[in-house]
């Protein structure tokens, strides 16, 4: 079974009564976080209208890790996003101190607006970044980052996590990027969170990728988080969380991953 690109999904969130695809109301609290925690926004390009925005630490240290986290690439997977805000919520000015921190919260606000996965265009923002992979080409969204490259290739230099949903699942699993043969702690803690909320997917094939232990391992398609670990960035994982599950836990499991993900960079 696969996923329609244009099939509509709506979910109502108890923690920030609202609907999911309520962009305006997404907007306006990110905008209070990033006041409250003096973030630099960036608007990296505009697609209808809506910024595809960079977040990034008040004041970036040559000494410091510097890790990304993004979100929102595909329209129906809206925890990731409201994942972000809750993150953010939790986030205290400190930790800017031990790591240069930069954010992606919505890559593809028109699918989000709509919610379903692809843009308005009727493409795929997550394809399209490592040229000879496959056939894919970047999107509006796409081309907006890649002339970011050199940027976000700096600001995920010693990670990269990309948080996304699958509409078909009911249970969650993790791709992930090591540089070695088999998933190693990063890999293993940040798939132990997500399973703190959500089953592990049993041994499978999920779009054509074997799943090993809730693991999809170095798989290197033309996604945002391949192009980056190709690019340089030490690890990389993009997290999956079942999106026939509970709207509210999947955004709070969305939220624990990205904590994890900062705790073991700055373990490591």
């Amino acid at each position: 079974m696969s996923r329609s690109p244009y099939q509509r999904y709506s979910w109502q969130s108890e923690i920030f009564t609202c609907e999911s695809h309520d962009i305006e109301r997404y907007m306006a609290l990110l905008d209070e976080e990033c006041q409250r925690l003096n973030l630099k926004p960036r608007t990296l390009g505009k697609v209808e209208g809506h910024p595809i925005q960079l977040l990034q630490s008040p004041k970036a240290s040559a000494g410091l890790p510097s890790i990304l986290i993004s979100s929102g690439f595909h329209g129906e997977e809206a925890a990731g996003p409201w994942g972000m805000l809750h993150f953010l919520s939790g986030l205290s000015p400190e930790l800017f101190e031990q790591v240069n921190l930069s954010l992606l919260p919505l890559n593809n606000p028109t699918g989000f607006i709509k919610g379903h996965r692809f843009n308005i265009f009727g493409e795929n923002p997550n394809r399209g970044y490592l040229a000879g992979v496959d056939d894919a080409k970047p999107t509006v969204e796409g081309k907006i980052l890649l002339e970011s490259a050199q940027l976000l290739q700096a600001a995920s230099k010693d990670g990269i996590l990309t948080c996304h949903e699958d509409v078909l699942q009911t249970r969650t699993y993790l791709y992930s990027f090591e540089p070695r043969q088999q998933p190693g702690s990063f890999s293993q803690q940040l798939l132990a969170a997500l399973a703190e909320s959500f089953d592990v997917a049993q041994d499978d094939d999920i779009d054509g990728c074997p799943v090993e232990n809730g693991f999809i391992f170095n798989h290197f398609d033309s996604s945002f988080e391949a192009w980056l670990v190709r690019s340089g960035a030490k690890v990389g994982a993009c997290s999956e969380t079942p999106a026939t599950q509970n709207f509210d836990r999947r955004i709070l499991a969305n939220s624990a991953v990205m904590q994890r993900f900062v705790d073991y960079i700055l373990a490591h």
